[in-house]
């Protein structure tokens, strides 16, 4: 063994990143097999550990930060458009975390509601195997959270929207949804009329609150608002959006001249269902998302969507979380993000 190496060695070694040791140390899904194997020889190689358990014992900090990523469909071993998204976010806590010398123990959540589940994560924490927590996909008003935060602990939610909660330990970074609004102007303003929403699952707090800035913005600009075109989704995902959607078009009522979609994701599956309908997007039905994910400027046609700055959210709920285990501070923290709008073909006039 080799006494005082560390990460950043161990990184120069094999040539990859400190993001990398990290992934590879936490057992992360999305490392190259060949990848792991070298930074795994190496490790075992120089003898390097990060000697958690023995910081623990302690009573050191263990320099870890947990991320919790509420995951749909995961019962499926295939990737899915989906995790373009979730592995974009992931590598920005990865990598801001790792600058700041912390590591991050990324758990897929399956089911929020399970109290097995539950404890695990809870345990985490009570365990002191976690300094703090990052909280993705997560229902505004989640218990867990709110348990945890009651606690002590150190809790980071991305897109979470609880008025009046301003707790210094509950570091927010969210969506300002009242870019829908603008969107909605903007469909207005090319002259369609009936407007179908495909919202994501309306129970949660952003989803009643994106609900309710369309069907404002709607009647702001007197357009009509139809009960029949509002749909749900059910989830963020391309699968239930063709569900819903399909389910939709099997009643015979007549298509929307646009469709506005919860995210990405869901447009694309709904501009899927459209074209196996025979169907042509922009010509029959405009298509518009939300988010600006990689894959959407690549689509044909490239989607008009609303675009987040994600990559600055995530730097920043999780440079905060890192900020409040090293040094607590006494005021909440809640960033607001606006969105643009991103026009290209799915959405226009032929």
């Amino acid at each position: 063994m080799i006494r005082g190496i560390d990460a950043s060695e161990i990184a120069r070694i094999a040539g990859v990143s400190r993001a990398t040791i990290s992934r590879v140390i936490n057992n992360y899904a999305f490392v190259k097999p060949s990848t792991r194997d070298r930074v795994l020889k190496i490790i075992a190689q120089y003898g390097y550990s990060p000697n958690l358990s023995a910081q623990i014992l302690a009573g050191k900090p263990s320099n870890t930060i947990g991320l919790f990523i509420i995951l749909m469909d995961y019962a499926s071993q295939k990737s899915r458009l989906e995790d373009t998204h979730i592995n974009f976010m992931t590598e920005r806590v990865i990598n801001t975390a790792m600058s700041r010398g912390y590591y991050v123990l990324v758990y897929q959540v399956r089911d929020i509601i399970d109290p097995q589940e539950q404890k695990k994560i809870s345990d985490m924490f009570t365990q002191s195997r976690i300094d703090a927590g990052v909280f993705v996909g997560f229902p505004s008003k989640c218990e867990l959270i709110d348990s945890l935060i009651r606690r002590g602990f150190a809790v980071g939610v991305f897109d979470q929207y609880q008025p009046g909660r301003e707790e210094p330990n509950r570091i927010v970074v969210r969506i300002d949804h009242q870019g829908l609004a603008g969107m909605v102007d903007y469909i207005a303003g090319l002259a369609y009329r009936d407007v179908m929403y495909i919202a994501a699952d309306i129970q949660a707090q952003t989803g009643v609150d994106s609900f309710s800035i369309f069907k404002k913005a709607m009647e702001q600009n007197n357009l009509p608002v139809r009960p029949e075109y509002f749909v749900r989704a059910g989830a963020l995902s391309k699968t239930h959006s063709e569900a819903a959607l399909s389910a939709f078009m099997e009643q015979g009522i007549p298509l929307p001249e646009c469709i506005l979609c919860g995210n990405d994701i869901i447009a694309l599956g709904v501009i899927g269902v459209l074209r196996r309908n025979g169907l042509l997007v922009p010509q029959d039905v405009s298509v518009v998302g939300s988010d600006d994910i990689l894959v959407s400027q690549y689509f044909d046609p490239p989607l008009t969507t609303m675009r987040y700055d994600f990559d600055a959210m995530m730097k920043t709920l999780t440079a905060k979380v890192i900020d409040y285990v090293e040094a607590p501070f006494a005021q909440h923290f809640e960033d607001v993000y606006t969105g643009e709008i991103v026009i290209r073909g799915s959405c226009s006039r032929q």
